[in-house]
């Protein structure tokens, strides 16, 4: 048996210890005493080496061949077959028969020019009405941030000014679709909530 600081080690372990480049003296030359991580390396592999003492060899297959351990297989290109079953992951929503058809969808209306015209109906804040001489305007924030004073008719990218109310202003939001029908709706911003 060696003398390793505190600990004594046999010369079976002793070899195994060096066999993985543990230094057998297990002392830190410049501090003189033993290193924390060297006392781990060692109780690792004592553990190590008595749990594989203590292991049983693995059974034999026939013949006293073992048998190989074997990674499940990776099939890359199977697909569902759900013989009239429904496929769990399938959302109905998205089925054909529910999705438009594209003669029914919004046709682009290509990039926004700077300004108020380039600012959607619902980008667009109501700030303020303004009322002179009978006429009435209406002050509202546009996409830019800034403030843009409207009056009926005036537009916007997807829309237009209808009317001017003492508290209201009345947009109308026009959808063009592919069919070449234009849908329209009327949206009304309140200064004050009811």
């Amino acid at each position: 048996m060696m003398n390793f600081g505190k600990h004594k080690l046999d010369p079976e372990t002793k070899t195994r210890l060096d066999a993985f480049g543990v230094k057998s003296t297990g002392v830190i030359p410049a501090a003189g005493k033993i290193s924390t991580r060297v006392i781990a390396a060692i109780c690792f592999l004592v553990v190590a080496l008595a749990a594989e003492g203590n292991r049983e060899p693995a059974p034999a297959g026939p013949g006293g061949i073992k048998k190989p351990v074997q990674a499940p297989v990776y099939y890359p290109n199977v697909v569902f077959q759900p013989d009239n079953r429904r496929d769990p992951f399938w959302n109905p929503l998205n089925s054909k028969n529910n999705s438009k058809s594209p003669a029914d969808e919004e046709v682009d209306r290509g990039p926004a020019p700077p300004g108020i015209a380039g600012t959607y109906i619902a980008q667009a804040v109501l700030k303020g009405i303004s009322i002179q001489d009978g006429s009435r305007t209406a002050v509202m924030r546009g996409a830019d941030k800034r403030l843009y004073f409207l009056r009926e008719g005036d537009r916007l990218f997807d829309g237009y000014v209808k009317s001017i109310d003492m508290e209201s202003v009345t947009l109308v939001r026009e959808t063009r679709m592919k069919s070449g029908k234009t849908l329209t709706q009327e949206v009304i911003m309140r200064l004050r909530t009811p």
